[in-house]
């Protein structure tokens, strides 16, 4: 790959990036005036917030809590698979 090749790459990712934003954990959570305020990221300076119209979200509701569960049975599936394995080298 072209040093053009990369520099034009990073660009297309630096720009996907930029795009999405992952929130890791939250640190606020209220609501008022018909919208759930959602804060994240490092309180001070780069604390942001994500506000959502409450209509939307209980519309939402039904597919964020069947995603949520199936990714989270994912996660626990594999942990308790790494679990199992751990215990099979202390015996």
């Amino acid at each position: 790959m072209t040093l053009k090749q990369q520099i034009a790459d990073l660009k297309k990712q630096l720009a996907e990036a930029k795009a999405n934003t992952y929130i890791y954990e939250t640190n606020h959570l209220q609501c008022s005036y018909g919208e759930l305020h959602i804060g994240f990221g490092d309180i001070g300076e780069n604390e942001r917030w994500l506000v959502w119209n409450t209509d939307s979200l209980f519309k939402d509701l039904p597919f964020i809590i069947h995603q949520v569960i199936k990714e989270n049975n994912k996660q626990q599936t594999i942990c308790l698979d790494s679990i199992k394995e751990s215990l099979k080298e202390i015996k």
